[in-house]
């Protein structure tokens, strides 16, 4: 068998976007275009009868592709340096415009038989721009390009990840006539809208007004087209609400509120009240990792008069459903579900099962239906995940994969692999970076430890487990997969990014057993950090806002800086300019207190990208992160 070599990566294709129309499966194929340092897309149109798979569009960069009144559309940008969303068709391959709206929009519904509703984003600056004529929109245009130089901020939140500074900027709903294409706001402007749903002619959507400072609750909202007004339907002052939606003509919303990283359960909004109907403990999304996707998909569908979500059970990601009572389970077994479809009564989805890379598959049996990334890992070795347990509080899980070519009889270095989140979790699924190392003759070991999700709110509260019993399971899970395995104990190494950065960071200065590390957009400083990530409102949730000593004193004792003196392992920091989650200066400090104290140490950071370097950073930027880590950590290992 075939090593597997860090560049077949650019080989690989990532399925997303699955939707059914009129019969048949489309979605989404992704490759990287190294040539251009980008990725190509592709529209693909499955018969479920046949099986034939064709594209039907592309490739070219981007395409964002979705069934709108029995009409199957593509939403593009407007020309370079213009703010504005093009919608056209296809007709024999060929594009036809059929919609053009003055500001960039994301979510485009059917309201009625009259009018469209858009969602869009629009800046306080120029909150009608919608409302300009062309030459009034260029001049705009000109006027910020002026103040690009500059940055202001005057508004708490002021940037987030992916996208970057938000100051300003608003989520805004808008009524499009059909008719004459007259465009009109519905919300306020200081309002930004995060859920919409539409019902019986009414929106209803959750949504957040400020002005300054966005608070942490989002609030309930319905808009009565006829009537011209919004009304309160929920004022939360203490939910931490993450969408609404309808079920059997109630209105529900997933919430939790005692924690934000807790199980969403399900409450029906009723007489300006969050009622539980469901206590649930599953977040509904696919936290499961991997390095091998691209693009979006359904985590959410309605069919019918239920709700399909994707949630993580376990070491897996499932497909449940809720019908306004009860959860039930809809697939089931090892693997991850990625996205989801339905023709009919018929469920199809993306995912990634066995091994393999992504493919669409029919569940819930799980019937394979292309081929698309079949060919690429054949003759190559792809390690076996090995699940083994050990304990600390509770039972831990993980894996180990052997490396390439394994003999019993002699002894091999290992690597230990760190999830993110924390409220994520690993599966046995395929792992492009672990199958590297893997195929570099290491030991590959990875765990669940406490904060991880899949195993209930007890298991996950990071508050309670955060820089504490994690660790402690993490280090019982070395030694158990040293008892379990012929690994040399004089070549460990340790790597990991976002929360698995700062448990490397957390590591290096508790224990000295590894002889390499490699932390990856990770956090050194929890009182900085709180000051300028995008996520601090959830950190608000559990530890409170580090203003008084108790509360930074708090924050401080769960940072890795406190405690670097007892830091000697070489470590090498992978950071990216742009990662608003951990942001560069992260990995500075620690750096830096290491240069002074004489531990061996590098940054290695990539500019432009940000926290998704790993997954859909540009294809070279990936490379040359994979490449600095393994090389760094083979060279203090070898």
């Amino acid at each position: 068998m075939k090593p597997i070599e860090t560049d077949l990566m650019l080989k690989y294709r990532y399925l997303s976007n699955l939707f059914s129309f009129k019969g048949d499966l489309y979605y989404t194929d992704t490759i990287a275009d190294p040539e251009n340092n980008d990725y190509l897309q592709s529209l693909h149109k499955l018969s479920v009868k046949d099986g034939k798979d064709e594209v039907i569009y592309g490739p070219i960069k981007r395409i964002n592709s979705f069934v709108l009144n029995d009409t199957l559309l593509i939403s593009k940008k407007g020309e370079e340096g213009k703010v504005e969303t093009l919608y056209v068709t296809l007709e024999d391959g060929q594009e036809k415009e059929c919609l053009r709206i003055p500001m960039g929009v994301f979510d485009l519904k059917d309201l009625n038989e009259d009018y469209y509703l858009l969602q869009g984003q629009t800046d306080l600056r120029c909150p009608d721009f919608y409302k300009l004529s062309k030459e009034e929109r260029d001049a705009f245009i000109e006027e910020t390009k002026k103040e690009s130089d500059y940055l202001v901020l005057d508004e708490y939140p002021f940037f987030f990840n992916g996208i970057g500074f938000i100051n300003g900027m608003r989520n805004s709903l808008f009524t499009y006539n059909k008719k004459n294409g007259e465009i009109r706001r519905i919300t306020p402007k200081t309002m930004d809208v995060e859920n919409v749903e539409v019902k019986d002619g009414k929106i209803f959507f959750l949504a957040n007004d400020y002005e300054s400072m966005k608070g942490m609750f989002s609030s309930i909202y319905r808009y009565d087209p006829k009537e011209d007004k919004i009304e309160v339907l929920y004022q939360n002052e203490k939910a931490f609400i993450r969408r609404i939606f309808f079920v059997k003509d109630r209105l529900f919303a997933t919430a939790a509120f005692d924690t934000c990283i807790s199980g969403q359960s399900f409450y029906e909004v009723k007489d300006h009240d969050l009622k539980l109907v469901l206590k649930n403990e599953w977040m509904l999304y696919n936290s499961i990792g991997s390095d091998c996707r691209y693009g979006r998909g359904h985590g959410m569908l309605k069919k019918d008069d239920d709700m399909y979500f994707i949630t993580v059970d376990g070491e897996k990601s499932i497909v449940v459903k809720f019908d306004g009572e009860k959860l039930s389970r809809v697939t089931d077994g090892e693997g991850s579900v990625d996205d989801m479809a339905f023709i009919d009564d018929k469920l199809y989805v993306v995912a990634m099962k066995n091994m393999k890379l992504q493919e669409v598959y029919a569940a819930p049996e799980f019937t394979q239906l292309t081929c698309i990334n079949e060919e690429v890992l054949k003759d190559y070795y792809v390690a076996r995940p090995e699940r083994f347990t050990c304990f600390n509080v509770d039972e831990i899980v993980g894996w180990a994969l052997k490396p390439i070519d394994y003999d019993p009889n002699k002894k091999y270095p290992m690597i230990l692999d760190i999830h993110g989140g924390p409220k994520t979790a690993y599966g046995e699924i395929f792992y492009h970076e672990m199958q590297m190392w893997a195929s570099r003759g290491y030991f590959v070991i990875f765990c669940n430890p406490h904060c991880s999700d899949g195993r209930g709110d007890a298991f996950a509260d990071y508050l309670k487990h955060y820089g504490a019993t994690d660790y402690d399971d993490i280090m019982a899970f070395v030694d158990k997969a040293m008892e379990l395995y012929p690994i040399d104990p004089e070549r460990l190494a340790v790597t990991g990014g976002s929360y698995g950065g700062y448990m490397t960071n957390w590591i290096i200065t508790h224990t000295d057993r590894f002889k390499a590390a490699a932390a990856q957009r990770s956090i050194s400083n929890r009182v900085a950090d709180f000051y300028y990530s995008d996520y601090s409102y959830d950190t608000t949730y559990e530890n409170g806002i580090p203003l008084d000593s108790k509360a930074i004193e708090l924050f401080w004792d769960r940072s890795p800086l406190k405690y670097v003196e007892n830091a000697v392992t070489p470590t090498l920091f992978i950071q990216s300019t742009e990662d608003y989650r951990c942001p560069f200066p992260e990995a500075l400090q620690l750096f830096s207190a290491l240069k002074w104290k004489g531990v061996e140490t590098r940054v290695c950071g990539f500019k432009g990208e940000n926290h998704e370097l790993s997954r859909s950073g540009k294809p070279t930027h990936r490379l040359r992160r994979l490449n600095e880590i393994t090389d760094w950590l083979i060279n203090h290992t070898s």
